[in-house]
């Protein structure tokens, strides 16, 4: 499959999981009633702040392990496994913290622990996806990021299952958060097959040459090369999240909830540069970046072009589409998100430079430098939004998101001048 295809099958599973967990809110608030729905998606949204840390970005410590060793890379999956099951017992006993301590009400205590164990599942689901990518089959790749999506939707359909059999009872939270657990494991087991193939059966690549590996791989060792990459996942997750956040808690409730307009769509776009440098091109950056740098220095300014010209005509049309579609999508109530989103939208190109120079970033030197990259990103957009919330309001968060995404432009930007292109040169 050629790269353009690949890009169009994984970008298209993308959208559809965008649009399956938009349809999962309006099913489910459809479903529950008020009081089980905000229960619900106070303890999910906790989730998804624990997911990454339960996953430990195993599955990119793989991908780099394959481009640096090759086929011996196989030593590193049982050491993978067991740093995931640290990052997992970590996640599981951070929800068990939040549910104890936080927790707004007993049953959100409860549905918080049982929600634990499906966010420990997840993880060998969500690692597993490194070995299509690595084998290069990205419809499965495709199918494996709609899975838990599905595994939502199927959830939201045994409790509207309960609801009908309990005579319009509409407090299901606990058949619904079930449902999910089982789903997981499902996903989880099909995961666990996935990593052990990777393990018995190694990708075979066309590198010339590959680093040996030097000693036996343990649990600690893989664990400091995943946590990087899990550190990246969870400076993402806080940028898209801190704004809304600090509107809310300044009070500025109604500002809140037009940037949390805003920022899905933007997420949305976000999905274009997600599918090319994280899913399509991951695993052959890290392999030719650690094994075969020339082929990396010719391929990846190509790639970095033609995103960058995708993502200036997606600017275009945001500004001219946004002023009637967020109306039409979402309701004129939110016709104050149409400033922020246009406004963002404007900046979407300098967040794709800044994505595509990262992922040039793929020897251990040059991901320390990628991480140092993220954590500024995040450092810069929580404290700005922190400190321009009360006093500027939304405009003031929107400024501190942009000023954010240049700044992470300019960070990687050095790290492409400083590490990447001189070895891009000695290599050609």
């Amino acid at each position: 499959m050629r790269a353009h295809a690949e890009v169009a099958v994984v970008w298209t599973a993308s959208l559809a999981s965008a649009l399956l967990a938009f349809g999962f809110s309006i099913a489910l608030a459809r479903t529950l009633d008020a009081a089980a729905f905000g229960t619900f998606m106070t303890v999910f949204a906790v989730s998804r702040l624990a997911a990454p840390v339960a996953q430990g970005g195993v599955s990119e410590m793989w991908l780099q392990a394959f481009g640096r060793y090759g086929r011996a890379a196989s030593a590193w999956i049982v050491p993978g496994l067991g740093a995931m099951a640290s990052t997992a017992g970590l996640a599981v006993l951070g929800m068990t913290g939040w549910a104890m301590a936080f927790a707004p009400s007993g049953d959100a205590g409860e549905l918080a622990i049982v929600m634990a164990v499906a966010v420990a599942l997840g993880a060998p689901a969500d690692n597993a996806i490194a070995e299509p990518m690595l084998r290069g089959r990205f419809v499965r790749v495709a199918m494996w990021q709609l899975a838990p999506y599905l595994v939502r939707m199927a959830a939201v359909g045994v409790a509207a299952w309960v609801l009908w059999r309990s005579d319009g009872t509409r407090a299901v939270g606990g058949p619904l958060v079930i449902a999910l657990v089982v789903g997981t494991a499902i996903t989880s087991v099909i995961g666990m097959r996935w990593i052990l193939r990777l393990r018995r059966d190694p990708p075979v690549d066309d590198a010339p040459t590959h680093e040996p590996i030097t000693g036996v791989p343990g649990a600690g060792a893989a664990l400091a090369r995943s946590f990087p990459f899990a550190l990246q996942g969870l400076a993402y997750l806080a940028v898209l999240q801190v704004g809304t956040i600090a509107l809310g808690s300044a009070g500025l409730v109604e500002d809140a909830g037009a940037f949390s307009v805003a920022m899905n769509i933007v997420t949305a776009m976000h999905l274009l540069p997600s599918a090319v440098f994280s899913r399509v091109f991951a695993p052959r950056y890290f392999l030719w970046g650690n094994s075969d740098p020339a082929r990396l220095a010719r391929t990846a300014p190509r790639v970095l072009a033609w995103v960058m010209a995708a993502s200036v005509v997606a600017s275009i049309a945001a500004w001219f589409v946004l002023p009637w579609a967020i109306p039409l999508v979402f309701g004129e109530a939110q016709q104050a998100a149409v400033a922020p989103a246009r406004t963002l939208a404007l900046a979407f190109p300098v967040w794709c430079l800044a994505a595509g120079l990262a992922a040039h970033h793929t020897t251990p030197t040059e991901v320390r430098w990628r991480t140092l990259c993220w954590v500024g990103l995040a450092a810069i957009t929580i404290g700005g939004c922190i400190l321009q919330a009360p006093t500027a309001g939304l405009d003031g968060v929107v400024q501190a998101i942009i000023a954010g995404q240049v700044a992470f432009a300019i960070l990687t930007l050095i790290g492409q001048l400083v590490f990447v292109g001189p070895r891009w040169r000695s290599a050609s």
